[in-house]
């Protein structure tokens, strides 16, 4: 689950990375042709950059809050599977020292 969690994030970075190039080159295809000034091209970019920051911590949020979640939930499950084997090994040890 772990390796799966990484490999979302390591996603979502490298389409945050993707993002921001895009979206550089347009802006500069834009301030080339002269419809936008330099300036505000760099001012979009850096909004842009910002707002995929905020996305990247959005998701991280959201991925850490399910995976408590989903903890929660198997916990009973991890303690009941415990508690049979611990009574299986006991159970195994009486019959060892009978013998």
């Amino acid at each position: 689950m772990a390796k799966k969690l990484s490999q979302a994030l390591k996603l979502a970075e490298k389409i945050a990375s993707f993002t921001k190039q895009r979206i550089k080159k347009e802006l500069d295809a834009l301030a080339k042709s002269g419809i936008i000034s330099r300036k505000e091209a760099r001012q979009m970019l850096k909004t842009a950059a910002a707002e995929a920051r905020r996305e990247e911590k959005r998701i991280r949020t959201f991925i850490t809050n399910e995976l408590k979640r989903e903890l929660k939930k198997a916990k009973p499950a991890i303690k009941r599977a415990l508690a049979k084997k611990k009574k299986q090994f006991e159970s195994y040890r009486k019959r060892r020292r009978q013998r």
